[in-house]
């Protein structure tokens, strides 16, 4: 896939925390308003957007709402869009979110 009128974004100016495979709850529709829930890694996160690692690429301009510990009573809902959809040579997708 590949990135479309995004404004450039620096991606080293927040500090980026390694999340060591945390599972994410991750929901969005896609351009035929078909809706998605999905558990997926979250590879790193910061202030500014975070990287998921996803079997299935999710379109650039997509807004998407992240979830961590679902089962918390203090968990909150972010909210973010991708920024970038990269296939990995394992056939995994890396996927980048700016926060919204």
């Amino acid at each position: 896939m590949s990135e479309t009128n995004i404004e450039p974004i620096e991606r080293r100016q927040f500090f980026r925390i390694d999340m060591e495979g945390e599972l994410v709850n991750v929901t969005w529709r896609d351009a035929d308003g078909q809706a998605h829930k999905v558990k997926c890694i979250c590879a790193d996160f910061s202030k500014g957007g975070l990287r998921i690692e996803y079997d299935y690429p999710i379109a650039v301009g997509t807004v998407v709402d992240f979830k961590f510990q679902e089962d918390h009573p203090e968990s909150r809902t972010l909210q973010a869009k991708v920024i970038r959809c990269i296939e990995t040579k394992d056939a995994i997708y890396s996927i980048g979110f700016q926060m919204t």
